[in-house]
């Protein structure tokens, strides 16, 4: 953007920052902790702006012939189950195929997310 003021930040700056975001980040998740143990006890709390609580998520898991059933009724619907199915990286990497024997099949899909990782 035109007219920005971007602020110099050195090495140690950064290092600092990062150091202050890994504290403030515990501090959130054992404020969350808190408030969840508060929330099982006495049920959600309304803040007037948002609500805190327990909210039901749902998936399925399907046996190889539910999975066959499925991709049954979605040919029936005139749906492409092979449109519709995926196979989650951590499926792919327990197959020990590399990127090249997989470009074979399909198309790599790279996404950057910022992020911290623990050193090894």
């Amino acid at each position: 953007m035109m007219g920005e003021l971007k602020l110099a930040m050195t090495h140690e700056d950064a290092v600092k920052l990062a150091n202050e975001i890994n504290r403030a980040d515990a501090a959130l998740k054992q404020m969350k902790e808190q408030l969840k143990e508060y929330v099982k006890d006495y049920g959600s709390i309304n803040t007037g702006q948002e609500v805190w609580g327990f909210f039901e998520s749902t998936s399925w898991n399907f046996d190889r012939n539910g999975l066959k059933e499925v991709a049954r009724n979605m040919v029936i619907d005139g749906v492409d189950p092979w449109e519709q199915m995926t196979v989650p990286k951590k499926k792919l990497d327990a197959l020990g195929w590399d990127d090249k024997f997989l470009e074979n099949m399909g198309k790599k899909n790279v996404t950057k997310r910022f992020a911290s990782r623990k050193q090894i």
